[in-house]
């Protein structure tokens, strides 16, 4: 068949009675023959410069179970077949593709001539293509069924439903894709996926309460707790605008850090904890490290620091930090890009080979302030 329609010839079965294609398509549909072995197909014009004018399939044979219907059909139309016929049923105004269907338009317009019946709007425009991932149907169904991402909702997925539990709403979606436009330049246009996290980041800075997690805990002891000047700091939950409110943070004898924070050795244009290097726990008290108790195995057990009631110095890191008698263990899911090439397409049949080992790292002992054990679901910070 796919000889013919290069060579613009006609099928030797082209010229059918239809008595005899009704009674053959009947016996497709009682599964009477093998999956490839006939197909229906729509008489058109063998000779059309157009490739999809030349008598395209109509139904295929497919042993494959419905999601509906089961295996109560073994025939199944086409692309080309149904598209037209379904937008026209269900009166669409406008019917919207991608570039590489223009070339399908001549037949869709076809199909509903020689029907007589209704003709929507046929209009095509560039693919949205985001850097260092895939927006293919068909490369995500291939992702999930492999297992190299957890569903269709994987939050490194740029579904709609994995935007979601990304944490993007609908109005950082919409906002990036009328920053965008629609435009009828090629396929090959690739938006970095950094354009999409600005129009998050615009919108988690406007509504978004701040607060402090450690994803890789280091505990600290203070040593002199009763040196500090009080117990309790006041955090703005919107740094930009002080007027929306503050959120309280307590301080007590036992602090969680992040491991990038602290160093056990000095290290030069390095802000953090380090035995000759003071910080500020943000909003609270200067502390100085003192020693770092280990385990039998080396590892650190807490680091022993003292407050600095009155250093005024200037300093070069201010840290995030969790009391511990206020925290909760959480689990910390940390999302990076899909693939470590900015354009995947590129890559061709090894683009697979191409996925990024890092882009989930799971941290199940961090740790967050006790007052989230009220948040809701979808609520962000």
């Amino acid at each position: 068949m796919s000889k013919y329609r290069n060579e613009k010839k006609n099928s030797p079965y082209r010229d059918r009675s239809v008595e005899e294609n009704l009674k053959l398509f009947d016996e497709m549909r009682q599964g009477r023959f093998a999956e490839g072995e006939c197909c229906l197909r729509v008489k058109m014009n063998m000779q059309h410069e157009n490739p999809c004018m030349r008598d395209f399939v109509a139904y295929r044979i497919r042993y494959t179970e419905h999601p509906m219907s089961g295996d109560k059909w073994c025939i199944y139309p086409t692309y080309d077949y149904t598209h037209c016929i379904v937008d026209s049923l269900e009166n669409i105004t406008h019917s919207l593709c991608t570039l590489e269907f223009e070339i399908r338009r001549e037949s869709y317009y076809q199909l509903l001539i020689d029907l007589d019946i209704y003709k929507p709007n046929v209009w095509e425009y560039s693919r949205l293509n985001v850097s260092n991932n895939v927006l293919s149907k068909r490369n995500i169904e291939k992702l999930v069924s492999e297992k190299h991402v957890n569903g269709w909702g994987d939050p490194r997925l740029l579904t709609l439903e994995g935007l979601r539990k990304r944490g993007y709403t609908p109005s950082m979606i919409n906002d990036f894709c009328a920053h965008l436009g629609v435009a009828r330049k090629g396929n090959e246009n690739l938006t970095s996926y950094k354009l999409l996290e600005k129009f998050a980041r615009t919108e988690l800075d406007r509504l978004a309460p701040r607060t402090f997690g450690i994803t890789e805990p280091v505990l600290l002891e203070i040593q002199n707790l009763d040196a500090a000047k009080e117990l309790k700091f006041e955090a703005p939950l919107f740094p930009a605008d002080p007027s929306k409110g503050t959120q309280t943070y307590t301080l007590s004898k036992h602090v969680y850090i992040e491991a990038e924070d602290f160093s056990e050795t000095h290290i030069d244009k390095f802000f953090g904890l380090t035995p000759d290097q003071p910080v500020c726990l943000k909003y609270g008290p200067v502390i100085k490290m003192l020693s770092c108790e280990k385990n039998a195995d080396g590892s650190i057990n807490h680091v022993k620091v003292e407050i600095l009631p009155n250093y005024t110095e200037k300093l070069k890191g201010y840290i995030h930090w969790v009391s511990k008698d206020h925290s909760m263990n959480v689990k910390c899911m940390l999302y990076s890009v899909l693939f470590l090439v900015e354009d995947v397409k590129k890559t061709g049949d090894k683009w697979l080979s191409y996925k990024n080992p890092d882009s989930l790292i799971v941290k199940p002992n961090a740790k967050m302030w006790n007052f989230h054990k009220s948040a809701k679901i979808d609520e962000r910070f």
